[in-house]
């Protein structure tokens, strides 16, 4: 009989644990089996998947910029799968690997000041020497509350896609990949937000379709929305910061108020994050960790377990 791939093999694995984190696993698992096979790898059998082939893993993600955080939680499900099937040659430490936890993936920390953010909006808002100062406020707005991207902020339509009672929003224009997703229990300064911005919806070039950027004017305008930026000083140059900045404080948030603690990125290394996240929550850190994560994979437009995008605006937490 012809051997199952990897991928099937990590599907039908039999996994212990809540079915959350066998998710989890089973999705980890794939992307490492995914990099095998474009590594030129043929094995099909996690019987057969050895040290070396976690070797070339590591050294493919290295070279790609992959934290070693985002490598340990790859490896961390490759082996459970190794385990599942009687695989126990596989080394338990990731050292022999070049891969040393304690480092934090995507350490810095690249979201906005509130109080920065905030100071942009009332400049833009009181920008009397620029026509689009106040609609590009408005804009910034939402994607600082709503985590929206640059290109949904601007196409997002209020008129069918808001439901102001059910407090939930439906972005479907400008998404990445063209996924459409629902933001739900919006909170007053998301609504306000919302709100905020009606004034200056106007009519797409798309029947039906109402949005932020003025009428007939199309993709044009992100170049207002970019000199918008310059002239509040939200610029890489100007400030340290983009306006995709807005979307990582955003999630900054999100996390924080799920897990009662501070993301990675906010902390000196892994070590100490752990023992800050076990002070305020004790074992059930890792839970919380991995909850905030989910809602924030979802909320930006992904899938719950996508840990290279909670990692890309949290950092690793292990």
């Amino acid at each position: 009989m012809k051997s199952i791939s990897l991928v099937l093999g990590a599907n039908r694995a039999t996994l212990s644990g809540p079915r959350s984190k066998q998710n989890r696993v089973r999705q980890n698992a794939r992307t490492f089996a995914k990099r095998l096979r474009r590594a030129g790898f043929g094995v099909r059998k996690w019987t057969n998947v050895t040290n070396k082939h976690f070797s070339d893993v590591a050294r493919q993600m290295q070279e790609e910029g992959k934290g070693d955080g985002r490598i340990t939680e790859i490896f961390s499900a490759a082996r459970a799968l190794c385990k599942a099937y009687g695989n126990t040659g596989i080394s338990p430490t990731n050292d022999v690997f070049d891969v040393r936890r304690g480092s934090i993936a995507n350490a810095n920390s690249k979201a906005v000041a509130p109080a920065f953010v905030q100071g942009a909006i009332d400049k833009l808002e009181n920008e009397f020497g620029y026509e689009y100062g106040s609609r590009c406020a408005a804009q910034i707005r939402l994607q600082w509350e709503l985590g929206l991207r640059r290109e949904e902020s601007a196409k997002v339509d209020l008129v069918k896609d808001w439901n102001r009672e059910g407090r939930s929003l439906l972005v479907q224009y400008g998404t990445k990949g063209g996924r459409p997703r629902t933001l739900t229990n919006l909170s007053d300064k998301q609504q306000d937000a919302l709100e905020r911005a009606l004034p200056y919806i106007s009519q797409s070039n798309r029947p039906g379709v109402h949005n932020l950027m003025p009428e007939g004017m199309g993709d044009k305008w992100q170049e207002k929305l970019s000199y918008a930026a310059r002239l509040c000083g939200f610029t890489k140059k100007e400030s340290g910061w983009t306006l995709h900045s807005n979307r990582h404080e955003r999630f900054h948030r999100l996390y924080v108020k799920h897990t009662g603690f501070q993301p990675p990125n906010q902390h000196s290394s892994v070590k100490v994050l752990q023992q800050t996240a076990y002070d305020v929550a004790g074992d059930e850190w890792p839970r919380l960790d991995a909850e905030a994560r989910d809602e924030i994979e979802v909320t930006a437009g992904h899938s719950a377990g996508r840990r290279d995008v909670s990692d890309a605006y949290l950092g690793s937490s292990r």
